[in-house]
């Protein structure tokens, strides 16, 4: 019986260098992706700056974006999932463009157009860096998912082998 118990923990310790691997390994894409998103957040902040230093600081405002009466609807739409892996619910997040359907054609409207129809390359590369930073915002989540799903593992397997040595 022994020998068996010292097999069980050595297989508790591989799978808690396993999980401590992963961890390490998403943490490094967590903290790449992290720097892209400071980076795209930065460069659309600074064509915002450019559009508004060529068109003005007041035909690129707030006073452009729809009121109360005029409803701002987001052009992407956000699903959510739950993964019931080992009696958990583990969470992710897919985000994709709307599209234009005929009998809703305001829901996809593109917010560019509230600055008028010659809108500077400027302002379209901001509004670009700040849809890629959109996606990059959901890779996160879903990083910071599975980061959290590690850790329950790792502290299950942690009591696992408390009770075990």
């Amino acid at each position: 019986m022994g020998h068996e118990a010292d097999k069980r923990l050595e297989e508790i310790c591989e799978s808690l260098d396993n999980l401590t691997i992963d961890s390490l390994q998403l943490m490094e894409e967590k903290i790449l992706l992290n720097v892209q998103l400071e980076n795209l957040l930065r460069q659309g902040h600074i064509d915002l700056a450019k559009a508004r230093y060529i068109r003005g600081k007041e035909s690129i405002g707030m006073l452009q974006i729809p009121s109360e009466d005029k409803e701002a609807k987001s052009i992407f739409n956000l699903e959510t999932t739950f993964d019931e892996s080992q009696g958990e619910s583990i969470p992710h997040f897919d985000i994709s463009l709307k599209t234009k359907s005929k009998e809703d054609d305001k829901e996809a409207q593109d917010p560019i157009k509230w600055f008028g129809l010659l809108v500077p390359q400027s302002l379209k590369s901001a509004q670009k860096h700040f849809q890629e930073a959109i996606y990059l915002t959901v890779k996160l989540a879903n990083l910071q998912s599975q980061m959290a799903e590690i850790s329950k593992q790792s502290e299950s397997l942690r009591s696992l082998k408390k009770l075990a040595s």
